[in-house]
């Protein structure tokens, strides 16, 4: 064999290039090297024994200057290559053995040589930017690829693509230690003790992701209950480090502004001080994020207010129209329920609309529309986030076509995200559990109230497997991709119904009977009360108290013997109240708050739950 030297074209300015599919340097366009080698794989062969690289090997200390590392060297055929043919080498670089995740290092351009070379810096580059951001030393796995190229032409590859490679393996790469990202952070100090640190009481959220794949973490925590809120980040070590009395490890700000809402942060031991975060007196919430791969910070106060706002949509575009359509809410603090809603009916034709404050409304009666808010996208997103009008520079106003019977629109003033959702109700929503083995949805809740999307009914729970009493409901009989679970309620479920731990059913957590429901798909509540007496009362029992009747699972339905009702009127009701009463003017329709019913007889049976019917109906004899 004889030994060629090997030709370099010019490298990319980055010095690598995605393989996968479809990838390429938008300023330079896919490379192709379409064209046949005149070269056989047969008349090349290649020796490589590298298995470590640690980067830091590969730097001259004094000087910083990179050497080349050596992959192998490459052999061809005597007489096999052309006049005016030189070879060009890549090597191709994967942390696992299919290479579905690679990156390509061009090895360095060398005269009169046969040894593959590439520049370290190359090699990380490639690394960090197209595998992963993850500075542990890691098996990386090799293999390279051979091009001819003649005179001016394209570079062609020697061997199929995808299947032709020479020199392949596994090295222990250790790259240069840039950024150690760990695994959670911690806010030290702010409503807590600071000598509280290694009780990590308040943890930075993170996705599933690898955190060199995601490196943001972010936090919202209370504010000091007086004065201002100081507070500064820390890792485990740092945190237990305090436990020791080392407070150095911990991440302060660089430059030492500590009223800084966005900057460079660092260990307090490079900084020379505490250089530590501080919140003026008056929030009453704190958003912490940082990327820990740029080390960088943001620093946000949050004040929720006590109600929210529409303008525009189905009003005017009036501080007092807005003061007429006010979002729902529930019961609970808005720090701990920062979800709010608001229901309106469809036109037909576009909608445009915002929401603020009353602090917005007010300084829109003044003239000022800076202080609504509007959506950081486009105005028909569905979802997203919101900001300020003054931060976003425009009115960003939100957008529905109006083509749905009803909007509902959500706001998260704590995560400022919002969904807007086109609602066409049906005339029923069914319930499925474990009463009926979660095989059935024949109990149903009907629509009462079509222009604020609430459903009632009575349902039955039981839990005749032993599964748990628990529940979901659907939209459409036996179509899953239709359930209500208890993760659409933002935590609006109450009284005997509740949550459950580790699923998204909810629970009957009266235990077995029947309950009146009041499902509101409006602002997406739901609240039972338990029906632990079915009553009836009239003119036959002078209106004055309450004649019981019993539960029959089997029938599912409430039964009386020897009643003794009469024509001149009588009705039904719940636990002895008349908050949850039954009437009508005809049997087999019997709705909330209706009519006295005038039909005598002495067995009365109450079916409640529309599993056979879609109305509440009763049979007298």
């Amino acid at each position: 064999m004889k030994k060629l030297s090997l030709y370099m074209m010019t490298l990319l300015s980055f010095g690598l290039a995605s393989c996968d599919e479809g990838d390429y340097d938008p300023e330079v366009g896919p490379q192709s090297y379409s064209a046949e080698s005149p070269v056989n794989v047969s008349q090349v062969s290649m020796e490589s024994n590298v298995s470590e690289i640690n980067i830091a090997d590969y730097y001259d200390a004094a000087t910083e200057a990179e050497k080349p590392i050596t992959i192998g060297t490459v052999s061809v055929a005597e007489g096999a290559l052309p006049a005016n043919t030189t070879l060009k080498a890549e090597i191709e670089i994967s942390n696992t053995p299919d290479f579905a995740k690679s990156a390509i290092v061009q090895a360095n351009s060398l005269t009169d040589t046969n040894i593959i070379t590439i520049q370290p810096s190359e090699l990380e580059n490639a690394y960090f930017e197209q595998i992963s951001k993850n500075p542990a030393t890691t098996q990386l796995y090799y293999r390279t690829i051979l091009y001819t190229v003649t005179g001016d032409d394209a570079a062609a590859r020697i061997g199929k693509p995808g299947q032709d490679y020479f020199a392949q393996g596994v090295i222990t790469l250790t790259p240069l230690n840039k950024v150690t990202i760990a695994p959670a952070y911690y806010i030290v100090g702010g409503p807590n003790d600071w000598n509280d640190a290694p009780k990590k009481q308040i943890k930075f959220n993170h996705s599933d992701e690898d955190v060199y794949v995601d490196p943001v973490f972010t936090v919202i925590f209370d504010a000091a209950a007086e004065g201002d809120t100081w507070f500064a980040i820390g890792d485990d070590e740092a945190c237990e480090a305090v436990g020791e009395g080392v407070w150095n490890k911990l991440y302060g700000i660089v430059g030492g502004d500590n009223e800084a809402t966005s900057g460079q942060l660092d260990r307090r031991y490079n900084l020379g001080g505490d250089n530590s975060f501080c919140v003026k007196a008056g929030a009453k919430k704190i958003k912490v994020t940082i990327d820990m791969m740029e080390c960088t910070f943001t620093v946000e106060t949050i004040n929720i207010a006590d109600a929210y706002y529409l303008i525009g949509g189905p009003g005017e575009w009036s501080a007092e129209s807005a003061m007429t359509m006010q979002f729902s809410h529930s019961d609970k603090s808005v720090f701990d329920d920062p979800v709010f809603t608001y229901m309106f009916d469809g036109t037909g034709s576009d909608m445009w609309f915002a929401f603020g404050d009353k602090d917005a409304i007010d300084a829109v009666a003044a003239g000022d529309w800076t202080q609504l808010y509007g959506t950081t996208g486009e105005s028909q997103d569905l979802s997203g986030t919101f900001n300020r009008r003054s931060a976003l520079g425009g009115d960003h106003s939100f957008n529905v076509d109006g083509q749905a019977k009803h909007y509902r629109v959500t706001i998260n003033m704590l995560e400022m995200t919002y969904e807007i959702t086109p609602l066409n109700f049906e005339p029923f929503i069914f319930f499925i559990g474990a009463t009926d083995g979660w095989a059935n949805a024949e109990q149903r809740l009907a629509l009462t109230d079509e222009s604020a999307g609430i459903y009632t009914g009575f349902i039955y729970c039981a839990d005749p497997n032993g599964w748990g009493n628990e529940f979901k409901f659907q939209k459409e009989a036996g179509n899953w991709d239709t359930e209500i679970n208890s993760g659409h309620f933002n935590g609006g479920i109450t009284g005997d119904f509740g949550l459950t731990d580790g699923n998204t059913n909810i629970a009957a957590k009266a235990g077995e009977g029947v309950y009146y429901v009041t499902l509101d798909m409006g602002t997406m509540t739901l609240n039972a009360v338990k029906v632990e007496k079915m009553g009836l009362i009239g003119d036959f029992n002078g209106w004055g108290g309450d004649t019981e009747m019993t539960w029959n699972a089997t029938d599912y339905c409430f039964e009386a013997t020897g009643a003794g009702v009469t024509a001149s009127g009588w009705k039904f009701r719940v636990n002895a109240d008349w908050a949850i009463n039954l009437g009508g003017d005809t049997l087999d329709d019997l709705v909330a708050n209706g009519s006295n019913i005038a039909v005598a007889g002495n067995t009365v049976k109450l079916y409640p739950t529309r599993k056979t019917s879609d109305k509440i109906y009763c049979t007298v004899e």
